[in-house]
């Protein structure tokens, strides 16, 4: 019996690096920037009261590099008691 070797799948894509995902992760930080007016501390503190343990700084670079998760934005979300939200749809995004 003679054994055939077949080639290798082929490496799969990660989806992250897709590039609608950059569209949709500009509309989430506009969206979380929005939602906090610009004041990065007032969020911070509202999480850290809520045990999710996040520095000013740190706030400010994970919504800058707008990759957080839909968990976060909803953690983010409680955290300014926001229950209604519109979606960004400006085109220039």
């Amino acid at each position: 019996m003679t054994l055939v070797k077949s080639s290798p799948p082929p490496k799969a894509q990660p989806r992250k690096d897709a590039p609608i995902n950059a569209e949709y992760q500009e509309k989430a930080k506009v969206l979380l920037r929005d939602m906090i007016g610009g004041d990065y501390a007032m969020l911070a503190e509202k999480l850290n009261a809520m045990g999710i343990e996040i520095s000013v700084r740190g706030l400010e670079n994970k919504i800058s590099r707008g990759g957080f998760s839909a968990a976060f934005l909803l953690q983010c979300m409680g955290a300014l008691d926001v229950s209604d939200f519109c979606v960004p749809q400006d085109e220039s995004l």
